[in-house]
Parts: structure tokens; C-alpha cells; sequence
């Protein structure tokens, strides 16, 4: 069994980091290892050990935690911030963080944030073997893709276009298929035509009725649809 994971809490009200260290001690994997009241307090803890977790208050009495945890970039995918105040989420996310909860902190919620911290911080899968790799014949030639490195797939009549960089691979297949075969391996539905890795995404534009449009790292335009929406926020939050 492997270590559990150790947590600072930086938190100045005794009541709400009496409440948090409760809350994390139904969890196996992470033990707290110390606790902070300041930003002072905890700048000094950060330098003088390792800390796998921290859980963040915003609003502190000698400074804010937002600017302490730029201070930290090594930790931002271990950092949830915890604040009453919700305008300061986007901030928090831009530094990386893996996640933001609002006071007062319900249990469910932390475990829900705790999961995702362990996704971001947990070591990447190895390669995928040949065997779970697309096949795509090339007349008696028969290559084989990894899923990672298609920018996305649509439809072209009874064909599916596998985009990989400036190549397009033909594959006689249907969408439906494809989106159960490569889904372990990452690459996602956002339409009922289009599949996308979510890794190729840079930005997404809002349209009607929680619809968008995403823009791949290469300029494309793709539908998103309010469908699929929730499954590819998702994926883009923790990759």
C-alpha cells in the first residue's frame, strides 16, 4: 500500500479547519500534515517540506492565497482552493488548480475534488499497444494509429476521416463504433458526426442553447453539442 498523500490546510477560521481536517480523515490516502492560518504561515511550511495536498483559503488575514499559489506553480494541479466568494474561480483555474469549493465545504463536493486532483497527479498511462490502436488499411497495407495522436474525426458519407496533423486516413466505419472504440483511449463524442481529442482543443465558443464551436491547436472548426458537452468539459478539466 503506498503512502498516503500529505496535506497543508490554510485555513484562518479554527472552526472551518477543524471541519476540513474531519472531512479529509475519512479519506485512507491522505493524512494532514500540518495546518496554516496565514499566508506568511504557509509560505514558510511550503519551503520547509514537501506537501502532496494543499487546500487553500482565498481570503486571508496577512495576504491572498491566489497570489500564494502562484508562488507555487509545482503545486497547482495539488491545490483546491476553498473561499465564500465565487468571482475568484476563473483566477484559480488559470493557475492550474485542481479545483474550487465554495464554503461552506460539503462532504461529496470534496470527495468530488479530491478524485480529480488524484486524476491530474497520477502518472500518465504508458503507450497503447499495438492491439488497441486503429487499424486503417491502405489498399494491401494495413497501418496501425495511436489514438493519441488523431486530432479529431468526422464524417464524410459512409466514411469516417481520421485527421492526424495534415493526413486524412479513410475508414469505412461508423461513428458510433469508433466512439466505443477509442474511448478508453481518450478521444471523445461532441457530435453526432464528430469526435475529438480533447488534447487538440484550445478554445470554445459559445453558440445557442449551451451548443459551441471548439478551435483545434490547428485552426479547425467543430461542433460541440450541449449533448456531449458535460463528457468533454470534463476531459479538458483534468487534462
Amino acid at each position: 500500500m503506498s503512502a498516503p498523500l500529505s496535506a497543508l490546510v490554510v485555513e484562518d477560521v479554527p472552526l472551518a479547519t477543524a471541519k476540513l481536517v474531519r472531512l479529509l480523515d475519512a479519506h485512507a490516502d491522505i493524512r494532514v500534515d500540518a495546518t496554516a492560518r496565514s499566508v506568511a504561515e504557509a509560505d514558510a511550511l511550503l519551503k520547509a517540506r514537501r506537501f502532496d495536498l494543499l487546500l487553500l483559503d482565498i481570503q486571508l488575514p496577512d495576504g491572498d492565497g491566489l497570489a500564494l499559489a502562484a508562488r507555487w506553480p509545482a503545486m497547482a494541479t495539488r491545490t483546491i482552493f476553498i473561499t465564500a466568494h465565487h468571482q475568484h474561480a476563473l483566477r484559480s483555474y488559470a493557475l492550474g488548480a485542481a479545483d474550487y469549493l465554495l464554503k461552506p465545504v460539503d462532504a461529496d463536493r470534496l470527495a468530488m475534488a479530491l478524485d480529480r486532483m488524484r486524476r491530474l497527479i497520477a502518472p500518465p498511462p504508458p503507450p497503447a499497444s499495438p492491439g488497441q490502436w486503429l487499424a486503417v488499411k491502405q489498399g494491401s497495407r494495413t497501418e496501425f494509429l495511436d489514438p493519441a495522436r488523431i486530432d479529431y474525426i468526422d464524417m464524410a458519407g459512409h466514411y469516417a476521416c481520421v485527421h492526424v496533423g495534415a493526413q486524412v486516413h479513410l475508414l469505412r466505419e461508423s461513428i458510433m463504433v469508433l466512439a466505443a472504440q477509442l474511448a478508453g483511449a481518450g478521444v471523445l463524442r461532441v457530435h453526432r458526426s464528430v469526435l475529438v481529442n480533447p488534447q487538440r482543443v484550445r478554445a470554445l465558443h459559445e453558440r445557442r442553447n449551451g451548443d459551441a464551436m471548439l478551435e483545434l491547436a490547428g485552426g479547425e472548426q467543430l461542433p460541440l453539442s450541449r449533448t456531449y458537452r458535460n463528457a468533454l468539459e470534463e476531459a479538458l478539466r483534468v487534462r
